[in-house]
């Protein structure tokens, strides 16, 4: 097939020298609005060395399309325990995420030939997975003289558009009918790929690819221990808490013991000073207090129980059918909701969930998590949750965001595993 008029007249810009890219970047860095890494990620320089074995590429043109990615990677390694992957965004300032080992997240390449060659000589990726529209052309264009698989997935926020300041009548639908496999979010959107010269066959219409939840994992029969000493009193838990919002958690305790006079509290914190600190505010506030280390019987004399384990979350988000996570009423960020809501916990959290953002708002979309605007309103949330059939509706709707998506990210998972089981049985 020739190539289309719209790429070689895109080739004209992306086939220039990158010396204006780079005097660009200077000049950001100069004036503090690029970090050195990011420099050297668009130039496609420095970069850790390539792991050996399968590397797996994922760009993600959109906020939600990177925590899809990660889950799509973390569902792969499952599989395949010696997959590396890096990836890519062309957004400007991508919020932090946590990355599964041996993930390399970093800005794309710019749409300079020779950046572009450089990162794939470098990479040698054996799979692209575009996630969430904002194309790249000289990218695309580049992967499939390279013979790379590719494969693109609409994203929730994601937009059928070039991420490039240039306007070229056709382009956009040439660089869509460079991709060998798409999975699109509704049927209208099949129609584009149809237009851009794909198959029926090439063209899957199954929703978008989501973020999901990872299950931390559970000991059952440390499970059925602790269900037995605590019983059937009303529980719940407050994970994560970090220094600043000791205060907040125990006055909410406080406040819903009045109403639930046997209630206990199961704390978490990421650190040993702050467990400290709660046990020596519970004494001086007169609520009895005792940390799972000391391996002390939970009576029911027991207000609060202090936790430090975090691998042991799975069990205090399946004994307590409210959660309150932690990270969110200081400036740190939020903790993810995924892990609470799998175990079917309602999650209540504060404003301050800004590394989590869109996982947070799909369960508040879905009326699956309670926000509250200051610690004084933690009490109140609390105890309206405590309600059995309040927090099973919650609870529900959680599970429910959780399971969307699923089915797209295992396919999207199937059809990797079979690019990839054929390029690793090739001749090198």
């Amino acid at each position: 097939m020739a190539r289309p008029l719209s790429l070689i007249a895109y080739a004209a810009f992306s086939s220039r020298s990158e010396t204006a890219v780079q005097a660009l970047l200077e000049q950001q860095l100069a004036a503090g609005a690029v970090a050195q890494a990011e420099a050297f990620q668009r130039l496609a320089q420095n970069a850790p060395t390539r792991p050996k074995g399968s590397v797996i590429w994922l760009n993600a043109g959109s906020p939600r399309a990177i925590a899809s990615a990660i889950e799509l990677f973390r569902r792969l390694k499952d599989e395949r325990p010696d997959l590396s992957g890096i990836l890519t965004t062309t957004l400007k300032s991508p919020l932090p995420h946590v990355l599964p080992d041996d993930l390399y997240m970093a800005h794309a390449p710019d749409e300079r030939l020779s950046i572009v060659r450089r990162f794939l000589d470098h990479w040698a990726p054996n799979c692209l997975v575009w996630v969430g529209g904002a194309f790249r052309p000289a990218l695309i264009e580049q992967v499939q003289a390279r013979g790379i698989p590719s494969i693109s997935c609409d994203a929730p926020d994601g937009a059928y558009a070039l991420d490039i300041p240039q306007t070229i009548p056709g382009l956009r639908v040439a660089a869509l009918g460079m991709f060998e496999h798409v999975f699109v979010g509704r049927a209208a959107n099949a129609a584009l790929w149809r237009r851009a010269g794909l198959s029926i066959d090439s063209i899957e219409v199954l929703g978008h690819l989501e973020e999901g939840g990872r299950a931390p994992t559970v000991n059952e029969a440390e499970l059925d221990a602790l269900s037995q000493e605590i019983g059937i009193r009303p529980a719940w838990f407050a994970a994560h808490i970090t220094v600043g919002e000791i205060n907040d958690v125990i006055c909410a305790h406080k406040t819903a013991l009045r109403r639930a006079h046997r209630l206990l509290l199961i704390i978490s914190t990421d650190s040993n000073d702050a467990a400290s600190q709660i046990e020596m505010y519970c004494a001086e506030i007169g609520l009895n207090a005792i940390t799972r280390t000391s391996a002390a019987q939970i009576s029911e004399a027991v207000q609060v129980l202090i936790v430090s384990n975090a691998s042991e979350d799975g069990l205090w988000y399946r004994l307590a059918p409210v959660s309150f996570l932690g990270h969110s009423l200081t400036n740190s960020g939020g903790c993810d909701p995924y892990p609470a809501a799998t175990f079917g916990s309602a999650i209540v959290h504060g404003p301050n969930v800004a590394n989590h953002t869109s996982s947070y708002d799909r369960f508040l979309a879905a009326s699956a998590a309670r926000r509250i605007k200051a610690g004084t309103q933690l009490g109140e949330a609390i105890t309206e949750l405590l309600a059995p059939d309040t927090a099973a509706l919650m609870a529900s709707a959680a599970w429910q965001v959780c399971s969307e998506g699923a089915e797209v990210t295992d396919r999207v998972a199937e059809l990797i595993h079979e690019i990839l089981d054929l390029r690793e049985g090739m001749p090198s």
